[in-house]
């Protein structure tokens, strides 16, 4: 017995030290960093998917905006017009800094975090509801905070004010991608606010965000319309937050600058289809897949990932049957809203929408809810050079879910979207109705290629001008400001608050 283990024990050492010896070389040979626990690249390696064949250039979306209907009073030449630029601001040499020093952690070690948020990280051995942004935080030293105005670890994080980040983002006096803009709310001004992630703040490095565009035109639109009218918009969107953090944007940073209208689009950060199939099976079956956790630590598996994500046809590769029990009395097609087993997290989801419904409407504002677009339908094939990223995000990050598994979740999410509108006497902004599924306008499943931003933009326009010229027409906008602020509630200590790890874990 003893010799037997002997010689198993020779033998896992001798694979280990194999894979060990391999592992090494081939991080010298790709260039990474030889001695580090993670991925630390040191030298270019392959080179990354390229642009070509992407609609990057803006002016490329006029193909559709041709084809597509228009809003009455809406000129289709509009869609050249561009916003302003945003102010021309000194790069900060702290934010420059510490971008560049932090490997893979370059956004959240220039975020502004909230305090309490952190500690729920820090203090209960980082587990919280927010992996990707409490994994985020976990390798930094110290951070930049705040204190929300009601004491809650929400909104998580936000942007530095006035700042110019490193990213591209340039923000206002309010943190927000934009424009600057009065506190107080001018007479014959209408407020229109837009919330959500990623998709609402859209790239750092693009030249505007979707918010952007919408401002642009519906001022063009009023000029027209109504002379004495003009338009305030707000971008308050920030990547990788859920729908309790978007709810605390709007209650602490939004209201109080008395928007008309705001816009809510979201639908990809709490949307994992994993309801009504068998749970033990998903995490076994991800673990065959390197790409997600082992890409991080070892450049084999970056070596593998690689060759998985470029497949000659770029159709969807095989993948294992997972069948779905969907609950009979659970109707697909008229979701009951109340229905606790709603999936992909709706259950939350609608509360938080509740909790915006009602501070919107005790403010007097409106809340329009929208469709999400995703990049996704069963059969699909996409272009082995030009969709890389698209193609690894589906049957990586999504992986083992199927091309149809993925499309039944996201109609069904809709649907569940659209009558919570329909239920309220919501407006809705049914911009998933009419995209276009061409991948030329994606850079993944949900974001967009410049191009597809101001497409974006333009068919959220049409929907907004059907709104607001019944709004206006009626009397009901614009409203005069009323309350009178000197300062925001949420935004009233104007310096920046650097905090370390061990200064934060010692009010836990």
């Amino acid at each position: 017995m003893k010799r037997r283990f002997s010689r198993i024990a020779l033998a896992t050492v001798t694979v280990v030290s194999a894979c060990l010896v391999v592992e090494l070389a081939t991080r010298m040979i790709d260039g990474y960093r030889v001695w580090s626990t993670h991925l630390v690249r040191v030298r270019p390696g392959v080179a990354p998917p390229s642009d070509a064949g992407k609609w990057m250039d803006p002016s490329q979306a006029s193909e559709y905006v041709s084809r597509l209907p228009v809003a009455d009073g809406v000129r289709r030449e509009w869609f050249a017009l561009d916003p302003p630029k945003p102010p021309s601001l000194p790069l900060d040499p702290e934010l420059e800094r510490r971008y560049w020093t932090r490997s893979d952690n370059e956004l959240p070690s220039v975020y502004e975090w909230n305090l309490q948020f952190v500690r729920r990280v820090i203090c209960n051995g980082e587990r919280t509801e927010y992996p990707y942004l409490a994994g985020q935080f976990r390798r930094l030293t110290d951070a930049f905070v705040f204190e929300s105005p009601d004491g809650t670890p929400y909104p998580t994080y936000r942007f530095l004010r006035n700042a110019r980040y490193p990213s591209g983002l340039v923000t206002n006096s309010f943190g927000w991608r934009g424009a600057d803009l009065p506190l107080n709310k001018p007479n014959g001004r209408i407020r229109v606010a837009f919330v959500g992630a990623s998709t609402t703040l859209d790239a750092h490095g693009d030249p505007f965000s979707y918010p952007e565009y919408i401002g642009r035109w519906l001022n063009a639109w009023a000029n027209q319309r109504f002379p004495s009218v003009s338009f305030d918009v707000i971008n308050a969107g920030r990547e990788g937050v859920l729908s309790n953090s978007i709810a605390a944007i709007v209650r602490q940073e939004v209201l109080p600058l008395q928007p008309d209208l705001i816009v809510y689009y979201e639908g990809a950060n709490q949307f994992w289809p994993a309801d009504f199939v068998s749970r033990p099976v998903i995490p076994a079956l991800r673990l065959l897949r390197a790409g997600p956790v082992f890409g991080r630590y070892s450049a084999i598996a970056v070596r593998i990932q690689n060759t998985l994500d470029r497949p000659d046809s770029g159709a969807e590769p095989s993948k294992p049957s997972l069948p779905v029990t969907w609950p009979a009395d659970l109707s697909e097609s008229d979701p009951p809203l109340d229905d606790t087993r709603l999936p992909v997290q709706l259950p939350r989801i609608l509360s938080d929408l509740d909790t915006i419904r009602g501070a919107t409407r005790d403010e007097g504002a409106a809340l329009m809810l929208s469709s999400f677009v995703w990049l996704v339908a069963p059969g699909m094939v996409l272009d082995s050079a030009r969709d890389v990223l698209i193609y690894r995000e589906l049957n990586e990050r999504y992986w083992p879910f199927s091309y149809a598994h993925l499309r039944r979740f996201v109609d069904f999410e809709n649907r569940v979207f659209t009558k919570y509108a329909r239920v309220h006497i919501l407006p809705f902004n049914d911009l998933a109705a009419s995209y276009p599924a061409d991948p030329r306008l994606f850079v993944d499943s949900i974001h967009m290629t410049p191009a597809g931003v101001k497409l974006k933009a333009w068919i959220v326009f049409q929907n907004l001008v059907r709104y607001l010229d019944d709004s206006i027409g009626s009397g009901r906008l614009p409203k005069p400001g009323a309350t009178q602020r000197e300062s925001h509630p949420a935004f009233r200590d104007n310096t920046r608050r650097l905090m370390t790890r061990d200064r934060i874990a010692a009010g836990c």
